[in-house]
This record gives structure tokens, sequence and C-alpha cells, in this order.
């Protein structure tokens, strides 16, 4: 081989190889973002503004004072540290969490306004779960599961909702207030929470919502909302519970 190929083919070799330059800044330049990212995710305010305090200049006076100091005595306001999970954008905002919050809690919210039930219904969120609290005054007389007129009318309306929202589950829970029973149909409160919560789960049935989307259980009067002292306190005792949450995706 003549010396003039061995030449040509080094240089062909290094000019193949000219890339791994290029690629080792690359990788230098990432590995100091995540070193900065990780610092600053030790950032502790209190400390960094100590630190800016500490830096000195010189004013047009010839004294020293710190950089803050000199930016108020110019009249420019140093803007206000802000947390690094802000200024990385970590920190969702209250408008986004608002955001967030599942479509079907508006429309409970919006059915409870229109149909005068605010003073009646109970709602709230619990991470992935809705909880909707139902007073009993409005669904069982003392002793019975028999459903009233009154609670007829609620559970239509949210019998539709059930319906559009079909990616959600339904646990009815029955509840009793502390008034011992003893009958031929309901030997305790166990009993009568339980056929009160199935009373509920058929009436759903009859709606069209598919069984298998639903479950019920009595509590009988282990879990009251307030204490049974009064005939009110009572009536709210009993009260069904529906306890929503949407269906994993498989």
């Amino acid at each position: 081989m003549s010396s003039s190929s061995l030449t040509q083919m080094v240089e062909s070799e290094e000019q193949g190889s000219s890339w791994i330059v290029t690629f080792a800044d690359m990788m230098t330049l990432i590995l100091v973002f995540f070193i900065l990212l990780y610092t600053l995710s030790e950032f502790e305010e209190e400390a960094y503004r100590e630190l800016v305090s500490s830096v000195q200049i010189l004013d047009g006076d010839g004294n020293q004072v710190s950089v803050i100091d000199y930016a108020r005595n110019s009249g420019r306001n140093p803007e206000p540290l802000k947390a690094v999970e802000d200024l990385l954008g970590l920190n969702p905002s209250e408008q986004v969490i608002e955001l967030m919050e599942p479509v079907i809690v508006k429309e409970l919210e919006s059915m409870v306004e229109s149909s005068d039930l605010a003073e009646n219904v109970e709602l709230a969120v619990n991470g992935d779960q809705i909880n909707i609290q139902i007073d009993g005054r409005l669904l069982f007389e003392s002793g019975s599961a028999r459903l009233k007129d009154e609670a007829r009318v609620v559970f239509a309306n949210l019998g539709h909702m059930f319906r559009e929202y079909a990616d959600y589950r339904v646990a009815i829970r029955g509840h009793t207030d502390d008034r011992d029973i003893e009958t031929d149909q309901f030997p305790s409160n166990w009993e009568l929470s339980a056929v009160r919560a199935t009373s509920v789960l058929r009436f759903f049935i009859q709606q069209g919502i598919d069984p298998e989307r639903m479950t019920a259980t009595g509590y009988a009067d282990f879990l009251p909302l307030v204490d049974n002292t009064t005939p009110e306190n009572r009536a709210r005792n009993r009260r069904v519970e529906f306890v929503l949450e949407k269906e994993k995706e498989s």
C-alpha cells in the first residue's frame, strides 16, 4: 500500500469520527442541565435570600450596600422570590385544580340546586370518590324500608345522572338511627339498613341502571352523621349514601 493511500485512509477515519466530539458536547450539556434541575430541587428560599443579600456593591456615593438594598434605593422593588416548583410549573394553579374536578360533580351540583334539595343533599369529593348523602327525612319513615314519594323523585333524577355517566360504579349504603328494632321483617337495624340499601338498588335497576355497576350494603346505626339526640337528628341518620367511583381502565 502506498503512503498516499495510507494517508487518505487515516484522514477518512478522522472525518468519520468527528461526530463523537459533537455528541460528547451534547451529552455534557444534558448532564449539566440535569445537575441544575437537581440543584434547584434542593432550593431553600431563606438560604437563597441570605446569599443574595450578602452580595455587596458600591452605590453612587461609594458606600457598600447589598444588591437588594441598592435596588430598593433606586426605586426598583425586587421581584419576590418564587418557589422553584412555581418557576418550573410544577405547582398547578387553583384554576387548574378546579378544571380537573370531574364533570359529573358540576352536573350533580346543578341538579341539587335546581331541585331545591340543597338542605337535604350533601355532596363531597374525596380523591377519586364522589360521596352523596341524602337526608333520611326524604327517604324513609322510622323503622320502614319503603321509599317515600319524595325519595322516588330524588332517585329518578340521580338515575338519569347514573345512566349518563355509565363509567362510574355506585356503592349504595343504607343507614338507620339508633333506636332498636325487633320485628319479624327486621330482627335488628342491620337487616333494616341492608333492606333499605337493597330497596334503593332495586329502584335503580327498574330505572335501567346496570346492576353489575352497583352494590348495596347496610351499616345499621354504626356510622351516624350526628348524635341521635333529637327526632331531627335521627331522621338525618336514617339516610342513604352513594359512593361513586370511576371504573379503572384495564
